[in-house]
């Protein structure tokens, strides 16, 4: 392979021959070799760069394997060249695949290699690139190619003492092999050629560095020899000047590797290395030459090296306390390794001999001397950061957005007049965990955080002062971030923030975002608790202020909870808010209350008797598609939980001034279908009414302010790792104190015992609920055939003489209203559904998580049966009272204790003869048609030695017997008492058929 070496001529003059280096003297005047005759090939092709480290692999196997029989990179099987012969392969194939067999291979990373070298290699090469396929980059990798021959072009690297290498000039992209001659590996085109040129142009490699002095000479012999025009001329320099400078100590920070960080955590131990600095050139401080050449500007220049002003700056750092790592003794064995001899130990390293960067005044003092003494400092690479003195100030500004809905806040250090926001690097810190917002166990009173300045230079800052700046933002930092913009209604943690900050620095923010929280206080001063001249009820005092409260979020545009104890009468609270709204011309579109589907008739009843001027539309039904419409005519606007997701695409293309959720903690999941529903909507405000704004943890409560004021507590992440970990695991009471702090303007809490004294002795309270679905249509078609039965009765017999009849009808009636599963007919086998059970399970845990004590009440034992299975699936602890209850005393005991908060009674065993004062809360399930037997039961809880107030519920099914017979229980006195006891009493009635047709009615429309 290559040309046929020319003869070489001697060189023209001796004195040039004789200045050249041996190496290059026999370079120049030897023949070129023949090839030679021997060589190897194996599975796995490994070629070699000149320095003999692999540069590329080729796959040959796949072919030759596959025609062998073999799998791929197997090794290779003794095979006879008969077998080869009968494996379909070529004759070229054959005379390689021969080559193969019986080889030793040489493993590497679980593969068999073999190397091509010498002249052979060379042939072999081009034989295999010829006859089998090559694959580059493994066997999916791709085909390459033999290219053409490139001509061979050579050209000097000067190195930095004036020596010069000859190598091969490559384009981007091409790679140097070395087989016998030179090849060309252009990775982008998968081709593989060889250098054109003499054989032994590859030995020009192994020349070592041309001497600048040698220069002159070889650029007077190149001319006359074989590499005449492909070889340049090496550079030639003029006498080299002699430069006479003082060394300046350098003394250059390195990490110990083993204790390397992240550039933005604390510094690691660090050793130190020194060198010396000669007009720009920095010298090793130990060994090297005398005399050391340098390329400046195109000249050679010679520096000699003072050694003994060296000497003396090390006697300097011996003084300071460092010591030189010569002698390892002592140390561990891993951290010697990791020393170069070079090396200087910081004083009181402890048994490491490494300087720990995290005591900033050790450190910076010992800096500062060294550089009193002309010690120059710098930082390796491998050392994270350089760490600078100062007394940086602290800053804090906070801008408004356009829209004055965010402000973006930045706080940082001021230092030769250059503002560095840090809020972006506490963040990543945070994230990486190289920093923490709690104090470690073993922390210093003045551990330090090394604040970047820029992409190499800290500062240490303590962390105590850090963390106080921080804990205002803390829930907001949880992730890296470049800016940290904020919701507005956070302008009331930069009241804490200035109070972090220096005094002589204050807080920059305008007047709007700095005094926020005062000027909502004022707000909430200055409005308005004047019930509007439309509401139909007197408000309380306490009343009155949540009025005010709701007024003062309105003029603020602010979202808020009103979390007031069940019974304290949220609901006339809102209504009032309404008609305020839309008595000042502040309800410019309608409001969406959104209510669960039990509470639809309660709002419905009380709007119409509190406030009448609202003129409210009910979405709900099978017909409600026919009245969106009319969404824009109405005040408010009046939905369920259930159907909000299924209409929300109808709701969306109406404007809604604000969204109200009674029962807020219905969506207290943020995953539920009517959270995202609402969320899309996306009213301009959003009030809660809830009893219950926790129940089981505070993530309920950050679910609910959450909606009302969006960004107020952070994102879920956050609040759960900066207040509800922190809070329910390890009371801590700083973060129960900055939460009460954020939540205080934004939710009112009343509970019965704060305004006890505003309440009557005896608060009475009627929850109705409304039939649905298959009960409903229960409710009807026994209402049909009952009132068909009854009129054939009582055409036969008179209405007086049908009492019997008629009591038995009313209680089939009343114990679907009650649920269907007292019902013991075939109409009744498998409807399951009971709303009025619904409404009783939503709140039972809501009373009994504010402590209250309850008295349940039925004259059906098989429905407080139902019920005790209901509270057993919720896990909520009960005691059971009935005919059938042999020991009365034990769970009167229990209950009076305060042991169990949940009293289940049935009329006849319960209503009278019991002393149960513990009870706050008394609740008929089944109302008593009877006034007397209703007080008798009301009684066991509100009599003498009763010192809280007692509420009275009555859960009343809308538009069924139930609501019709309580309407006649003033004016129909002889058919309340005939109804007693569900048709025990035999006594006459007093009604006429009119009566009777108003009992029977059609349950009410939707």
């Amino acid at each position: 392979m290559g040309s046929t070496p020319s003869r070489i001529r001697p060189p023209a003059a001796e004195p040039q021959l004789i200045s050249l280096p041996a190496a290059w003297r026999r370079l120049f005047l030897r023949p070129a070799p023949t090839p030679d005759a021997a060589g190897v090939l194996g599975f796995l092709l490994e070629l070699t760069a000149p320095d003999g480290q692999a540069a590329a692999e080729l796959d040959v196997a796949p072919v030759l394997l596959t025609a062998l029989g073999n799998s791929r990179y197997a090794r290779p099987l003794p095979l006879d060249a008969k077998r080869l012969g009968q494996g379909g392969l070529s004759l070229p194939q054959q005379r390689l695949a021969s080559s193969l067999l019986g080889l030793p291979q040489v493993p590497r990373k679980g593969r068999s290699y073999a190397r091509l070298a010498g002249a052979l290699g060379d042939l072999l090469l081009n034989e295999m690139l010829d006859s089998a396929p090559c694959l580059f980059g493994g066997v999916a990798g791709l085909h390459m190619q033999r290219g053409t021959g490139k001509p061979l072009r050579w050209h000097w690297q000067l190195e930095a003492d004036g020596r010069q290498r000859l190598l091969p000039t490559l384009h981007p992209g091409q790679r140097l092999l070395r087989i016998g001659a030179l090849w060309v590996l252009d990775a982008e085109h998968a081709n593989l050629c060889p250098f054109e040129g003499e054989a032994d142009a590859a030995a020009l490699l192994d020349a070592p560095p041309l001497p600048p002095e040698s220069s002159a000479a070889l650029a007077t012999l190149l001319p006359g020899t074989r590499w005449a025009g492909r070889i340049p001329a090496p550079q030639q320099f003029a006498a080299v000047a002699r430069a006479e400078l003082s060394p300046k100590p350098v003394l250059t920070l390195h990490a110990l590797t083993r204790h390397a960080r992240l550039a933005a955590g604390a510094p690691p131990p660090a050793y130190a290395r020194l060198s010396f600095e000669y007009g720009g050139e920095r010298l090793p401080g130990r060994g090297g030459e005398g005399l050391v050449r340098r390329v400046r500007e195109g000249r050679l220049v010679e520096i000699a090296r003072k050694r003994a002003d060296e000497l003396a700056a090390m006697e300097r750092l011996e003084a300071a306390g460092l010591t030189p790592a010569v002698d390892t003794e002592g140390l561990p064995w891993d951290l010697a390794d990791t020393l170069p001899e070079d090396a200087w130990m910081f004083p009181g390293a402890g048994h490491t001999g490494a300087l720990e960067v995290n005591t900033p005044a050790r450190w910076l003092a010992l800096r500062a001397r060294l550089e009193a003494e002309g010690m120059q400092f710098d930082y390796a690479p491998s050392f994270p950061f350089e760490v600078l003195d100062g007394a940086p100030q602290w800053y804090g500004v906070a801008t408004p957005s356009a829209d004055q809905q965010q402000f973006a806040l930045e706080v940082g250090l001021e230092l030769d007049g250059r503002r560095i926001n840090l809020l972006p690097a506490v963040a990543q810190a945070l994230a990486e965990r190289q920093i923490s917002l709690s104090p470690s166990a073993h922390e210093s009173e003045d551990a330090v955080w090394y604040a970047p300045l820029d992409a190499r230079r800290r500062i240490p800052v303590r962390l105590s002062a850090l963390r106080a700046l921080l804990a205002p933002l803390a829930e907001y930092l949880d992730r890296p971030r470049a800016q940290l913009l904020l919701p507005r209604v956070q302008a009331g943690r930069l009241a804490e923030l200035r109070n972090a900050l220096p005094a002589e620095r204050p807080l920059e923010a305008p007047a709007e975002l700095a005094d926020f929280t005062q000027r909502l206080l004022r707000t909430a001063a200055a409005a308005s608790d004047a019930p509007p001249a439309a509401l139909r009820a007197e408000l309380r005092s306490y009343q009155r202020e949540g009025l005010r409260w709701l007024n003062a979020l309105a003029e603020a545009g602010l979202g808020g909870v009103l979390a007031d104890d069940m019974g304290l009468g949220k609901t006339v609270q809102l209504l009032a808010h309404l008609l305020t709204l839309k008595a000042q011309g502040k309800l410019p579109a309608p409001a969406l209350l959104v209510v669960p589907t039990s509470l639809i008739p309660n709002w419905e009843q009380e709007s119409a008797r509190f406030a009448p001027d609202l003129r409210l539309l009910t979405l709900h039904g099978a017909q409600r598609s026919e009245h969106f419409a009319r969404i824009a005519q109405h005040d408010v606007v009046l939905t369920s939980y259930a159907l909000l997701p299924r209409d929300v695409a109808a709701l969306r293309r109406e404007p809604f001034a604000l969204a109200v959720l009674d029962e807020a903690q219905q969506v207290k999941n943020p995953r539920t279908r009517a959270r995202r529903a609402l969320q899309e909507l996306a009213p301009p405000r959003v009030l809660a009414l809830t009893g219950t704004p926790l129940e089981n943890h505070l993530g309920e409560l950050w679910a609910q302010l959450d909606l009302t004021v969006p960004g107020l507590l952070g994102d879920e992440h956050g609040f759960r790792r900066h207040y509800r970990q922190p809070i329910e695991k390890q009371g801590d009471a700083e973060a129960q104190a900055r939460l009460n702090q954020r939540i205080a303007p934004f939710i009112l809490r009343r509970t019965k015992a704060q305004v006890a004294t505003e309440l009557p002795p005896k608060t009475e309270i009627t929850r109705n609920v409304r039939l649905e679905g298959r009960q409903r249509e229960l409710y009807e078609g026994l209402r049909l055939t009952l009132t068909e039965e009854l009129r054939q009765v009582i055409v036969q017999r008179g209405i007086e003489h049908s009492g019997i009849i008629v009591l038995d009808a009313l209680l089939k009636l009343r114990q679907v209203c009650c649920d269907p599963r007292l019902v013991k007919l075939e109409a009744a086998r498998g409807v399951h559904e009971s709303a009025k059970l619904e409404l009783l399970m939503e709140m039972l845990p809501a009373l009994v998580d504010e402590g209250r004590s309850v008295l349940l009440f039925s004259q059906f034992t098989s429905m407080l049966a139902l019920i005790a299975r209901e509270l057993e699936r919720l896990r909520i602890p009960y005691l059971l009272l009935t005919g059938d209850t042999r020991d009365r005393a034990t769970p009167v005991r229990r209950f009076q204790a305060g042991e169990v908060p949940l009293f289940l009674l049935s009329l006849k065993a319960g209503g009278v003869g019991l002393n149960l004062t513990a009870a706050d809360t008394v609740i008929h399930y089944d109302p008593w048609w009877n006034p007397a037997a209703e007080a008798q039961a009301v009684d066991r809880a509100h009599r003498i030695g009763q010192d809280k107030p007692v509420f009275v519920y009555r859960l009343v099914a809308a538009g069924t017997v139930e609501e019709r017979i309580e309407a006649l229980k003033q004016r129909k006195a002889a058919l309340v008492e005939a109804v007693l006891d569900g048709g025990g009493s035999r006594e006459r009635l007093s009604f006429d058929q009119d009566d009777l047709d108003l009992l029977l009615a059609p349950c009410a429309s939707e």
